[in-house]
């Protein structure tokens, strides 16, 4: 039961992360275009988009599949697995032009761009609380020290 809680705060927290990136940048977007409104079925599709990101990040990273596998090749496999759902979506939903070869590259430009942000941001997060937990860790085992030596 524990390790399921775990998880679940794990995945609601990335799955935060995600959603709230995708919707700032949706409305960012937006707005430079002109837009003055946001439809709430657009919501519900960026809901079920960054579950299916989410799925594909803790299928890859967790330790469910691939848990022998460098970071590296993770990391290559992710975003592969991650711009062909995005691409397949935008085109679905009409988001992206497929017919025309600038659109597609402005596509792969900006989702290198952003997939390159926020794995830079997950790693700086995970690297800072790591080495938190580390410190505090070794401060309590130097109080621990203290302890037994007095």
């Amino acid at each position: 039961m524990k390790k399921f809680v775990e998880f679940t705060v794990q995945f609601k927290f990335v799955w935060g992360l995600f959603f709230t990136a995708a919707m700032l940048l949706y409305t960012t977007i937006s707005m430079i275009l002109g837009a003055k409104s946001m439809e709430f079925v657009v919501v519900w599709k960026f809901v079920l988009i960054t579950l299916i990101i989410t799925s594909f990040h803790y299928l890859i990273f967790g330790e469910l599949i691939l848990s022998t596998t460098k970071t590296k090749y993770k990391v290559m496999i992710h975003s592969i697995l991650c711009y062909v759902t995005l691409f397949i979506w935008s085109a679905f939903l009409n988001w992206v032009s497929i017919s025309s070869i600038i659109s597609v590259m402005i596509f792969t430009l900006g989702y290198i761009t952003l997939y390159s942000l926020c794995m830079l941001s997950f790693y700086i997060y995970y690297k800072s609380t790591g080495e938190e937990l580390n410190n505090r860790l070794t401060a309590y085992k130097q109080n621990l020290n203290k302890e037994k030596s007095q």
